[in-house]
């Protein structure tokens, strides 16, 4: 027998707790990129010296470097929204995304949406919509549901 569809809305308090905990994964990838790969940009680069007048900072092997973690940042999201329907945060709080059918999100769902979900602000905008839906959930067609506590047997 296939399981009942998840529709409870996921409340504010919830949502601003996942969004604290991925925000915190956040930070670690930034800075382990930094850690671990800014030893290699400044072999690439050539740089004995970092100051800031030095120019090396204007150089677009030094901005591409700069924009990569936001790219593995986004990866995090729309693969765990894709392959598990949560990230490390929504799971603490035992919440889900799903398409507005109760369905799996697509790829292009979770591109969408996380690119659009810019620094959690749009969930702000769900204290004023019915459904209790960000702005990046009614883009792309998702919701955030809260998940029921599992039954012990």
């Amino acid at each position: 027998m296939s399981q009942p569809l998840v529709t409870t809305p996921a409340p504010l308090t919830k949502k601003l707790g996942a969004w604290l905990y991925d925000a915190l994964i956040c930070i670690a990838i930034w800075f382990l990129w930094g850690l671990f790969t800014f030893p290699l940009i400044r072999w690439l680069l050539g740089v004995e010296d970092m100051q800031v007048d030095t120019g090396w900072q204007d150089t677009l092997t030094y901005k591409i470097y700069s924009i990569l973690p936001t790219f593995l940042i986004l990866f995090y999201f729309v693969g765990s929204h894709v392959r598990f329907g949560q990230t490390v945060g929504m799971s603490s709080w035992k919440l889900m995304l799903v398409q507005n059918n109760g369905k799996p999100v697509t790829f292009g769902q979770a591109m969408l949406r996380d690119i659009t979900a810019v620094l959690g602000l749009g969930m702000l905008f769900s204290l004023f919509n019915s459904k209790k839906l960000g702005w990046h959930d009614m883009l792309s067609g998702t919701r955030v549901v809260s998940l029921p506590d599992k039954k012990k047997d």
